[in-house]
């Protein structure tokens, strides 16, 4: 298993696997966001929309690969406003249902911390499924549960559904040390 960073000119290479990926998981009842089933075409699309992100710094993606191509990938999101340089969205992490429960999401995971911790991104926070396999994979990688939005996330059949908020604070950004009188 090699975990591997995309960029803008690799994205391209691996739309189709990634677009595998995501109807891999709609056809296993994920409920990221696809109110309908989608063609091959939109689903690379929906990976190809992800350049300019890329480019511009605003995003990084990850694959896992193994010898029978992508089998996950997780993405992060760094907001560029000045009050939020602190922090970045975790954004779809997916395993193909062949490889699941093997530790790529694990190692997908740790590879993104890693690196929000290089780019002095302490605090990141993603949304899940209420109540979904996933909330349980969070928690056991040291995720804390902020509380729930009703309505959220729309599944591929239409119902719309609460989301898990998730956090986790790999570093303290003010280290506040206070004096005591002597």
């Amino acid at each position: 298993m090699k975990i591997v960073l995309l960029n803008a000119a690799t994205l391209p290479v691996y739309c189709p696997e990634l677009a595998e990926l995501l109807l891999d998981a709609l056809h296993s009842g994920a409920s990221i966001g696809y109110q309908r089933a989608i063609s091959q075409q939109e689903a690379e699309n929906a990976f190809s929309r992800l350049r300019n992100e890329l480019e511009t710094g605003e995003r990084l993606i990850w694959i896992a690969r193994d010898e029978q191509g992508v089998a996950g990938s997780v993405s992060l999101q760094f907001p560029m406003q000045p009050e939020a340089l602190n922090r970045a969205n975790i954004k779809l992490l997916l395993v193909h249902r062949r490889v699941r429960r093997t530790g790529i999401g694990k190692k997908l995971l740790a590879e993104l911390e890693k690196t929000a911790c290089m780019r002095q991104r302490g605090l990141l926070w993603l949304e899940t499924p209420t109540g979904s396999a996933a909330e349980v994979f969070y928690r056991s990688q040291g995720y804390r549960c902020l509380g729930e939005i009703p309505d959220y996330l729309c599944s591929a059949d239409g119902y719309y559904q609460p989301a898990a908020i998730y956090f986790k604070r790999l570093f303290a950004v003010n280290q506040f040390v206070r004096s005591i009188a002597s």
